[in-house]
């Protein structure tokens, strides 16, 4: 089933009152200060943003939910551990049932633990992953960029090959917990369930293709599709009673792109982080580190820009990858976070999808 750029969802239900009082401290910006000291913080936590929107965190992953009249649109239910728990605070603080769930993309961190909410809720993604959440056959290709891992080209991806992939830069042991077969190498179908976790993630029910909307309780949420990013099936999810959107991944304020960009794709993440840009909102709610403002978008999509356009002329010139990130020091964005741990794997990152993928470009 799919949805137009018109069709609004309505879910109609009986209309419930909140009979729990709720005390969440100082609100937004209470959480802006709050997540700059990491020692302070509690392992979980659910802060109001503004109005009816909230924010529910498990250490540096965060996904939000909407409470209305008639029930509770959730964003993001991240692993199932932190689903279970949520699901008990919802109960307690809201007692109304979870009636969406809205996934910004099918990576397992972020859409791992939506089984918990299946009794009542109704699961939305982008129409791409349909596909992404498909398994790949035992004997499927590795995709182009991991072919540049793969150093003595048998088609798999050794420990040793690895770097920085998904799932390897989790700590260690990672690698083996992948290796499902124990056979000391990672296929293709291993590696797609190193990122989007198979059983773990519940299938959508519904797809969209550019823009939806869904109406519950008197209340709406818009899903917009800004095009290829940090993954194919990104979801940028407005509430416009709010002006606040949650994004994932490809857009966190103050901090650059996680290391490597896997997964990613250029120049397309910037041409989305535009789109983001003409979007009407002033707080970014991201599932990553701190709220932040629409100038943040600004700033990410002039680095992203800056990073392109100096990789695309390091290939050009003949460079290697080690000669770039020695070279494209982007110092004018160092004062963001991580930004030491970042800026050389964006650059690798950034070299390897252009490499790989030079006919998408």
């Amino acid at each position: 089933m799919f949805l137009n750029q018109t069709r609004t969802l309505t879910m109609l239900a009986t209309k419930l009152t909140i009979v729990t009082a709720l005390v969440f401290g100082s609100g937004l910006v209470g959480q802006v200060h709050a997540q700059t000291d990491a020692i302070a913080e509690p392992e979980r936590e659910i802060l109001n943003i503004r109005g009816d929107l909230y924010r529910f965190r498990q250490v540096r992953h965060a996904g939000v939910f909407l409470v209305t009249d008639d029930g509770i649109i959730l964003v993001d239910p991240t692993f199932p551990e932190v689903s279970t728990w949520l699901k008990q605070q919802l109960d307690e603080r809201f007692g109304l049932p979870v009636k969406y769930v809205i996934y910004s993309h099918t990576h397992n961190d972020h859409a791992g633990g939506g089984e918990v909410f299946a009794d009542t809720a109704i699961f939305i993604a982008h129409e791409n992953a349909r596909k992404n959440l498909q398994r790949p056959a035992d004997d499927a290709p590795l995709l182009p960029r991991e072919q540049l891992w793969d150093a003595n080209n048998d088609g798999v991806i050794q420990e040793s090959e690895a770097g920085g992939y998904i799932g390897v830069d989790r700590g260690e042991g990672a690698f083996a917990l992948f290796d499902t077969d124990s056979n000391g190498s990672l296929s293709r179908a291993e590696i797609w369930a190193a990122r989007f976790g198979g059983p773990t993630v519940r299938a959508p029910d519904i797809y969209y293709s550019d823009k939806a909307a869904i109406t519950l309780g008197g209340k709406t949420v818009e899903l917009h599709y800004t095009g290829l990013n940090h993954s194919d099936d990104m979801t940028v999810v407005r509430f416009p009673e709010e002006s606040a959107i949650y994004t994932a991944d490809f857009l966190t304020p103050n901090r650059l792109a996680w290391t490597v960009l896997d997964g990613g794709f250029l120049p397309d993440w910037v041409e989305s982080l535009q789109q983001v840009e003409q979007l009407d909102f002033d707080i970014i709610v991201p599932a990553h580190e701190a709220p932040g403002t629409k100038a943040h978008v600004s700033e990410q999509t002039r680095y992203l820009e800056e990073l392109y356009a100096a990789v695309s002329e390091g290939i050009a010139a003949g460079k290697s990858e080690q000669e770039l990130v020695d070279s494209i020091l982007m110092e004018d964005y160092s004062h963001v976070l991580e930004f030491e741990k970042s800026r050389p794997g964006n650059v690798s990152g950034a070299y390897e999808i252009l490499i790989s993928t030079p006919a998408e470009q």
